[in-house]
Order: C-alpha cells, then sequence, then structure tokens
C-alpha cells in the first residue's frame, strides 16, 4: 500500500487511459441527495484550486499491465464522491454541447473548445477493442462499438443502467433505450440537479471544469477487499484536528500579550464569553466568516483583494486583522458574538414576536441571511425609520428563505454576495443622512442582485416531491401547516427531540415508501397492477399530499391505510390512545376534495392517487398564502 496525491485530472487521466474506477455488485446504491450535490458545488466555488476532496481507497492485484490492457480498480471508499463529479462532468459536457454554445460556428472550430470536449468524453467513457466472447464486467456494448466507463456506478437500484443512459443522451455513447422511471432515481435526479446549478456561459463552465481537475485525492490501493476495508476503518477512526477558530484565538491571544500587554490568563476568559456565545464549533467557524463579510464596508476591517470570507481565506483575513488591530478586533468579535447569540439560539430569550420569527429562521435553515441581520441587529436604534423594522425584516427572511430553500434558488454560491449588497446599500442609505424602513429593505431584496424565484416556481417546487427533493424543508412546511390549523385541545411540540437529539416527531409516508409495496396497497391504488403502484409511487410517494407527521412511524410503516388510520396502542394505565391518523393531530383534519366530496386524511376510506393530488394541492396553496409576499 502506497498512498499516492493525485488530481483529478491525473486519477481520471487522458494519457494512456488504463485506469478505471469501478464499484463492486455489492456495494450499496447511490445515496447523494441535493444537499451533497449542493454542497459540492458550494466547496468547488468557495475553497481555492486544489481542493482537498479525501482519500480513494480501491482494490487491484498487482500483476503487469500490458499497454493495451484495462486497470479496473475496484472502489471501497470513494463511490459516492467519483460518482457526482462523473455526473458533474456530463451536465458540464451537455451544457457545452447545447445549441446556445456549440450552435456558434465559431466556438465550434475553437481548438480549445473542441480539446475540453474531447478531454471530458475520455474521462467518462473508453473505447475498447475486444470480442463479444471476451466481454467482462466493467465493459459493455453499445451500437457497434464497445465501451469500459471509467467510473462505473453500483448496479443496485438501476444505478448503472441510468448513468449509462445519460451518457448516451449527452452523446458520448449511442443512443441506449430510455431505463423505465430514471428521472425519478438519484442518478439522473444528479445530472438534473447540475445541468440546472452550473454556470450557462462559455468562461463560467471552463472555470468551472478546470477547479473540478484540480480537485486533490489521496489514491490508495490494496490487493484484497480485506486489506481496503480494514485500512478504510482505520482511517475513519482520526483524531480532530485544529479548527480555524483555535488557531485564530492562539494568534490573538499571543499578539494581545506580545504588542498590548495585556495577561494571557485575562485575554483568555473574555474569549470564553465569546465561545459561551457560540457552542457549536460550526457556529463559530460561520461567525468569523459573516463577521467580515458583514462589516467589511468599514475600512478599519476591509482587507485588500477579499471580497467576502471564505472556509479557505478564513484565517489569512484574521491573521490580517489581528495584524491592523489586535484590541480592536478581538473587542469587536466579543461584542458581535452576543449579537449573534440571539439569531441562532432565539429560544434563550423572553418569548415575542421576533423571537418566533427568528426560530422560524433558524428552522427553515436560513443561515446565510445571519450576516445581514448580524448586521441590523448591530445597528442604533436611531438608525431606523421605524421601530418595527427589524421585526418585519426578520418575517421577510423567513418568507424569502422557505421560497429560496425551496425553489433552489438563488443558488447557494451567490448568497453571501447577496448579503453582502443589500449591507451595503443599507449602509450607504445611513451614511447619506436616511434611516432604514422595512419598505427600503423589502425592495432591495424583493428586487435587487438576490430577487427571488416567482410565486409560481414555488408552488411547481412545493407540488414536486418535496420530502424527497429536500427532506428538512417538507418536514418544516408540515409543521407549519399544522402550526397554523392547529385547536388548544391537541397541540403538540412537533420540534421536540429525544435524549439522542433526534426529533421525536417525524415524517410519515401515507403510502409507503419500501421498495416491496404491500399487497393490499397494490390493490388500492392500482387495482393489482404492481407496475402502476410502483410507477404511482415513484410519482407521488415523496409530495406533501402524501406526508403527515408522527411520534409513531415504526408502528405504522407499511400496515395498511386503515389500519395506519385507525391504529391505537394501550398505555400502562390500560387506556387506548390514537396514534394513527385518528390522533386529534390539525395536520391529519385538513380538509379537502375529490369528485364534490369533502375529506381529511383522518377521515378519507381510502388513499388512492386522487386522494394525494386532491390534499397535495390544498397543501401548497395553503403554504403559498403562508409565504407569499406583500405584493404578490
Amino acid at each position: 500500500m502506497k498512498p499516492t496525491e493525485h488530481t483529478f485530472a491525473a486519477l481520471i487521466g487522458i494519457e494512456g487511459l488504463q485506469w478505471h474506477y469501478h464499484i463492486p455488485r455489492f456495494q450499496r446504491e447511490y445515496v447523494w441527495r441535493k444537499h451533497n450535490w449542493s454542497k459540492l458545488l458550494e466547496d468547488i466555488d468557495d475553497n481555492d484550486p486544489g481542493h482537498y476532496m479525501g482519500s480513494v481507497i480501491c482494490v487491484h492485484e498487482a500483476g503487469e499491465l500490458s499497454p493495451t490492457s484495462e486497470l479496473i480498480y475496484e472502489v471501497v471508499d470513494g463511490q459516492q464522491r467519483l460518482t457526482t463529479i462523473s455526473l458533474l462532468l456530463a451536465a458540464i459536457y451537455s451544457k457545452l454541447t447545447n445549441e446556445a454554445i456549440a450552435g456558434n460556428l465559431e466556438i465550434k472550430q475553437d481548438d480549445d473548445y473542441i480539446i475540453k470536449l474531447n478531454n471530458i468524453r475520455q474521462r467518462l467513457i473508453k473505447k475498447v477493442n475486444v470480442s463479444d466472447g471476451n466481454l467482462t464486467w466493467g465493459i459493455f456494448k453499445a451500437g457497434k462499438m464497445t465501451y469500459c466507463l471509467r467510473v462505473q456506478p453500483s448496479t443496485q437500484e438501476s444505478n448503472l443502467d441510468d448513468y449509462q443512459y445519460i451518457l448516451s443522451e449527452i452523446g458520448v455513447i449511442p443512443e441506449l433505450p430510455y431505463p423505465k422511471n430514471s428521472g425519478n432515481r438519484r442518478i439522473y435526479k444528479a445530472y438534473r440537479y447540475f445541468r440546472n446549478h452550473i454556470p450557462d456561459d462559455l468562461n463560467g463552465l471552463y472555470d468551472l471544469l478546470e477547479r473540478i481537475y484540480r480537485l486533490s485525492f489521496i489514491h490508495i490501493s490494496e490487493a484484497s477487499q480485506s486489506k481496503a476495508f480494514l485500512l478504510f476503518e482505520t482511517l475513519n477512526y482520526r483524531g480532530v484536528p485544529l479548527s480555524a477558530i483555535d488557531i485564530i484565538k492562539n494568534k490573538m491571544l499571543s499578539t494581545l500579550e506580545s504588542k498590548y500587554a495585556i495577561k494571557i490568563d485575562d485575554a483568555y476568559e473574555e474569549w470564553q464569553e465569546l465561545l459561551d456565545n457560540l457552542p457549536e464549533e460550526s457556529d463559530q467557524d460561520r461567525f468569523l466568516r459573516q463577521y467580515y463579510n458583514a462589516f467589511k464596508f468599514d475600512p478599519g476591517i476591509k482587507i485588500e483583494k477579499i471580497t467576502r470570507a471564505t472556509r479557505s481565506n478564513i484565517i489569512v483575513v484574521y491573521e490580517s486583522l489581528i495584524k491592523k488591530d489586535a484590541k480592536q478586533i478581538f473587542n469587536e468579535l466579543i461584542e458581535k458574538a452576543q449579537v449573534y447569540n440571539q439569531l441562532i439560539d432565539p429560544e434563550e430569550y423572553p418569548s415575542s414576536t421576533m423571537n418566533t420569527s427568528l426560530v422560524n429562521l433558524e428552522r427553515i435553515g436560513a443561515v446565510p441571511s445571519y450576516t445581514f441581520l448580524l448586521y441590523l441587529f448591530s445597528l442604533d436604534e436611531r438608525c431606523f425609520a421605524e421601530s418595527n423594522a427589524k421585526e418585519k425584516t426578520v418575517e421577510l427572511m423567513c418568507k424569502y428563505y422557505f421560497r429560496r430553500n425551496i425553489t433552489d434558488y438563488p443558488n447557494t454560491r451567490d448568497l453571501d454576495a447577496i448579503n453582502i449588497d443589500l449591507i451595503e446599500k443599507c449602509q450607504t442609505e445611513i451614511s447619506n443622512g436616511g434611516k432604514i424602513s422595512y419598505s427600503f429593505i423589502s425592495d432591495v431584496v424583493l428586487t435587487g442582485k438576490g430577487q427571488p424565484s416567482t410565486i409560481d416556481s414555488l408552488e411547481e417546487s412545493l407540488a414536486d416531491n418535496l420530502f424527497e427533493n429536500n427532506e428538512g424543508m417538507a418536514r418544516y412546511a408540515l409543521a407549519r401547516l399544522n402550526e397554523t390549523s392547529n385547536s388548544k385541545e391537541y397541540a403538540p411540540n412537533l420540534w421536540a427531540r429525544n435524549e439522542k437529539g433526534l426529533y421525536v416527531w417525524t415524517v410519515e409516508h401515507v403510502f409507503p415508501q419500501g421498495r416491496n409495496i404491500p399487497a393490499d396497497w397494490v390493490d388500492m391504488t392500482a387495482n393489482g397492477d404492481k407496475e402502476e403502484a410502483k410507477k404511482i409511487q415513484g410519482e407521488w410517494v415523496h409530495c406533501l399530499g402524501n406526508l403527515t407527521l408522527s411520534g409513531y412511524n415504526s408502528k405504522l410503516s407499511n400496515q395498511s391505510f386503515s389500519k395506519k388510520q385507525q391504529k391505537s396502542v394501550v398505555n400502562v394505565f390500560g387506556n387506548k390512545i390514537h396514534i394513527g391518523y385518528k390522533n386529534g393531530l390539525a395536520l391529519n383534519n385538513i380538509e379537502f376534495s375529490t369528485n364534490g366530496n369533502v375529506h381529511s386524511l383522518a377521515t378519507v376510506k381510502e388513499w388512492t392517487q386522487e386522494h394525494i393530488e386532491a390534499r397535495n394541492k390544498t397543501l401548497v396553496a395553503m403554504l403559498i398564502k403562508l409565504f407569499k409576499f406583500d405584493n404578490e
């Protein structure tokens, strides 16, 4: 075993084309989801070229490699990353060959353009010369040619079929038949996500491609599966390295002692105040970045050539700030950490409409908004035109980030710039003698650089398989629907957590989501047609209309609809308590109509596609009303 460091360009090289990475048949299917795809694009964009992507652990028996043979590594660790990056390359190839770009004769004849297309194609596929009798695992025929995939996904859940179809769709191999229900599975959804979220212009695509090629991996090859898995377990049993805030703290305290004669013990005690307000390491790291981005309009804070703080430059930012004036930045950070604490932990403060909105903002996952809110909450009250400007702004941010997280627009990579632009416009207004009003903030947010998607786009995204696309937002939407409809008789805390920190109430699929659909569900939804039931499940199982919340998911599981609806258990006092859809939860009593008949999840007699669609339409309409902007 000899670990070697490679860029992605070298790992999936085009010189010799002999290294291939195939996922063994017994490995699990592709499981990455939207938040993983988004994080990958964010990491590629947010970090300096050469971003480290971890290790790729493979199995290959040692032996001589002839000039014409293929070296196929069996991947033990790295399948999700390699598969995802290959799908990203496929999306870039598709964008580069679409009509808008490839229709330009000048571009089509450009040598650089042609080379880039060839390089992508050769990192996705290789033509090989073997006879039909010599076809082995990893080698397949398409049209009249025989191919070897440079990265071959798992065969589980039709991953390989879907991946090969994508390659045929973008034109790097001959046309293949469409695998049934491919569009509802993860491989194609990942490809489609990247198609919708990467740049459309040539320079943007070229820059992204270069960053992908420069991603850094550690390549490790073992001679057996047992050794490879042992290594995998060993590498994943690792210590905790110094965080950015640890490094910055050490530099800060030593500078305060040497330059300002402040006792290091005294400075450390004050630093602990900052940590008390930012209990989680993730909060600390984000606070450091958002502090710089929020206040860099101040000449005393701004660092030349650093337009925003990122994970890759955060230490450089604070080394420069400490060098400028360690004492001032030290006091500033401690003061602003108190403000930040109210944003991230509003439940610690007295109950108010403001704090209710801040709690909702946290539940939505709107942490990018904290950059602007840190600035806003740090302003003197005399800077505001109305006494409730901050309160109304937080409500606006709830609506804005609910829509952003549902529609995935604006892109994550643009949010820092959007918040910084909003801050600069507010600061300019104040510097010119004006005051900040809610209408001023609302106008910048809704019509400026961060203009949100349309309400039609929000409606379309809500009506889609929301749980599959964004599990967290699906749960939040259900909880808010229940909150706006609940009664005093039964209003459980849907955000309560158990001793392990997990939610007590979790998302329950009415029509079960498992691969093996129970016979009674096949009969009820598709008149006994398994294929039709599978199709309905693929199209509707993860939409809001088929979801509710339950504290007893494991007890409902795959049971028949009537049992799920009527389910009750006997408690320790011998009383029956409802745990099914007749449990009194307001979410289960929201009414919807089919063929002129009014139902609810608690009262309807059966559960078919028609009922799912009708309830879905009702819930989406309620959310639109709840989260639309004032001018819509």
